[in-house]
């Protein structure tokens, strides 16, 4: 059979060329798809950018408001709903900090600090850097005020320490001995608390807020009353609030001027003044006696900058307590003496004699020795003011003729080094006396050996749970060096009798640096070291207070006849981060609140600042602004899904108010260089950074933030063409807990 089939060129032809058209319409549309794609999701992920852009703003206006104005309770809240992405909490990348000096021509820089490992650099170029101190702020709700009390304390009494606005609700302290809680404490704001500690031995008491406290051995004594608003200048205040025992108490009070003093003794308050008495070189004092039936609170107010010493013992030869110099520190050349009767001990440290002068009279204290003198001056109506050629540590203590060497007290021991409460290097005076005399020691870091010499000789070695011990001391000169480590406290036990103020655990650690220098200066810091841990470490970490949760630095340094002047303060704060994270044509994209900023790296992780930091400048050369220091609650949840914030005022509280000379703010990278550009708004529009681009010192047509022209900086500086600026500088703490919203 003959077949019928015949091919077809034409028709064959024809199905090639369609299938091949047809490929070709599916390349040209893939090839369309592939360049569309990307613009696709850059559109979506601007569209996510911008939408949550605003409602992270309306988060940071709603947060900055209730800041600064609101009061501890007050709350706000606040819903986010996402597009595509996720909400999480950040609490390691984020940080920011301000810097201010407290003298002319000074400046005060700092980096490193908040990197999370134990080492910083610290820059001051104009005078000799003395030393540096460093208190950790306890940011955060879980990260608790730790206060070890020795065992040798027979009575533990305590307040809350109000600052501008304090908690409603009742402040929860633990009591633990080695670990274990023996005792929960509810204490109201204004309440008082006395524990029996004679037979507690060592123990801890851990608070969620900043308490006043009291150590107390036998009778009492006397001590140093730290203000409620101290001075980051010269550690003075106007306002003190006083847990007083049962009995008959004495507070005095000296300032360099006349003062008006208010006393709120429960309910009643009453309105003294002190006048000085027009004597030259003679400064107020005013003294008080009050007697209670019961212990409880005493709330003092002062017109003027002023100083505060509690008396819980009606025995002449009871008390002992290290007086501050002018400039805050115990080491200096300058003083204003209480007028309480007693002697006055002046110690000197250095290799050189010294001479002490007051109205109308003086002594000469000769290297490495103490000298005492009876208290007040024959003559003098008021509070004595002291000059001395060098510096000096000067003591007051309750003694009756000839009986000094012999008075029961507890006082602080300074640091040789340091000038200031714990260092590297102490010296102690022993006299001959028939009281027992011994030194408690206790660690200001995390590891330390120490070496003692001399009149008594010791060593030892503190890290982990051993952190406190008390070594006898003999009549002599006694030498304590830490040789490896950190730095320590060192407080002066005489017989059994004593009162003394205790700071938390993390309070002025301080370590000498004696040089001068034009460039930056590598410290470290007296904590552990977290670089490279996790975040769970990190909480951790904060909470036990082996690393600091914010901190701020003192540095302390030379400024005219001063070699203990504090030059400048720097405060760091770790805030929590809220970030809202998603992707577009890349992936990585987020928007972020911190401190009051939102920003976003969207798009191609471009750094821009959506809502600059909150302050308020001007009129003239002022500046202020208010930290919100925002953290979750440990129940806080995270996630996709909307989400509902309620955010609650728990403590603002007063960090600096007063007139500083320059004022820098520096973010963390990397949004650092972008936030510190967008402050600068106008900055474009001055002659003279037209002309003389970079050169702050000839900026005389703007006032305002300018980025600091260092290379690779993110710190800008609040210029006023050279005037002195009234600084106010507030932190509010936040507390937020985070729920997904219910539709």
């Amino acid at each position: 059979m003959r077949s019928s089939l015949q091919r077809n060129e034409e028709a064959v032809s024809a199905a090639v060329a369609t299938v091949l058209m047809f490929g070709g319409v599916l390349s040209i549309i893939g090839m369309m798809m592939v360049s569309m794609i990307p613009v696709i999701e850059e559109l979506e992920g601007s569209v996510e950018r911008h939408n949550m852009s605003a409602q992270m703003s309306l988060l940071a206006h709603q947060t900055a408001a209730l800041s600064e104005k609101g009061m501890p309770g007050d709350s706000t809240s606040i819903e986010l709903i996402p597009v595509d992405g996720s909400l999480e909490w950040q609490h390691m990348q984020s940080g920011m900090w301000y810097a201010a000096t407290w003298h002319e021509d000074m400046s005060f820089r700092m980096r490193g600090a908040l990197d999370f490992d134990d080492e910083l650099e610290v820059r001051h170029p104009e005078s000799m850097n003395t030393a540096l101190c460093m208190d950790d702020l306890r940011l955060g709700p879980s990260n608790a005020f730790h206060y070890s009390v020795p065992e040798w304390a027979d009575k533990v009494s305590f307040t809350v320490a109000p600052g501008l606005a304090i908690p409603l609700g009742p402040v929860d302290v633990e009591l633990a001995v080695n670990g274990s809680v023996l005792q929960n404490i509810e204490l109201m704001v204004d309440g008082l608390q006395e524990i029996d500690a004679l037979n507690l031995g060592l123990f801890t008491l851990s608070s969620s807020h900043e308490l006043n406290l009291f150590v107390e051995r036998g009778g009492g004594g006397t001590t140093l009353v730290a203000p409620n608003d101290a001075s980051p200048i010269d550690a003075t205040g106007r306002s003190w609030s006083v847990p007083l025992p049962a009995g008959i108490s004495r507070l005095h009070m000296i300032s360099p001027g006349a003062n008006q003093i208010s006393i709120t003794n429960e309910s009643t308050t009453a309105t003294y003044y002190a006048i000085p008495s027009g004597q030259n070189r003679v400064g107020a004092a005013f003294s008080h006696t009050i007697e209670r039936a019961t212990a409880g609170v005493v709330h003092l107010t002062a017109s003027d900058a002023s100083r505060l010493l509690l008396q819980t013992s009606t025995a002449n030869d009871h008390g002992i307590t290290a007086i501050p110099s002018t400039d805050g520190h115990y080491l200096g050349n300058a003083f204003i003496a209480p007028s309480l009767e007693g002697e006055m001990v002046f110690t000197n440290p250095g290799i050189n004699s010294v001479t002490v002068t007051w109205r109308g009279g003086g002594v000469s204290v000769a290297p490495n020795q103490s000298l005492t003198f009876d208290w007040p001056p024959a003559g003098i109506n008021g509070a004595p003011m002291i000059e001395a050629e060098g510096d000096v540590f000067m003591t007051w203590r309750a003694a009756t003729t000839g009986q000094g060497a012999n008075t029961s007290g507890l006082s602080i021991y300074p640091a040789d080094d340091t000038g200031a409460s714990s260092g590297q290097h102490h010296t102690f005076h022993t006299e001959d006396s028939t009281l027992a005399q011994s030194v408690h020691l206790m660690r200001a870091g995390q590891t330390i050996e120490w070496n003692l010499s001399g009149a008594t000789e010791n060593n030892g070695t503190m890290y982990g749970g051993n952190g406190q011990e008390s070594v006898n001391l003999t009549e002599g000169t006694s030498t304590l060096i830490v040789t490896t480590g950190h730095t320590l406290r060192a407080t002066r036990i005489s017989g059994t009798n004593g009162l003394l103020q205790l700071l938390h655990d993390g309070q002025q650690r301080c370590l000498s640096i004696g040089v001068e220098a034009s460039g930056w200066i590598a410290m470290t810091l007296p904590w552990t070291s977290m670089s490279g841990r996790g975040e769970v470490d990190l909480k951790n970490a904060w909470r036990a207070g082996t690393h600091p949760s914010s901190l701020q630095i003192t540095l302390i340094g030379g400024q005219g006849q001063s070699t203990h002047a504090t030059i400048g303060t720097v405060w760091g704060f770790h805030l929590s981060r809220l970030s809202y994270g998603f992707s577009s044509s890349i992936m990585g994209m987020e928007v972020a609140y911190s401190g009051g900023a939102v920003v976003t790296n969207h798009p191609e992780f471009e750094a821009f600042v959506v809502v600059s930091p909150s302050d308020r400048g001007g009129p003239g050369p002022r500046f202020a602004a208010t930290v919100p220091s925002l953290h979750p609650t440990a129940t806080s949840t995270t996630g996709a899904g909307a989400m509902h914030l309620d955010i609650e005022l728990v403590d603002r509280s007063s960090l600096a108010s007063t007139i500083a000379y320059e004022i820098r703010r520096g973010w963390s990278e990397p949004y650092g260089t972008s936030i510190a550009t967008a402050s600068a708004d106008g900055l474009e529009s001055s002659e003279d950074w037209t002309i003389y681009p970079g050169r702050i010192d000839l900026l005389t047509d703007y006032v305002g933030w300018v980025p600091d022209p260092s290379y690779g900086t993110s710190e800008a500086v609040w210029h006023t063409n050279g005037q002195p600026i009234q600084f106010t500088l507030q932190m509010s703490s936040l507390n937020v807990h985070m729920t997904e919203a219910i539709s």
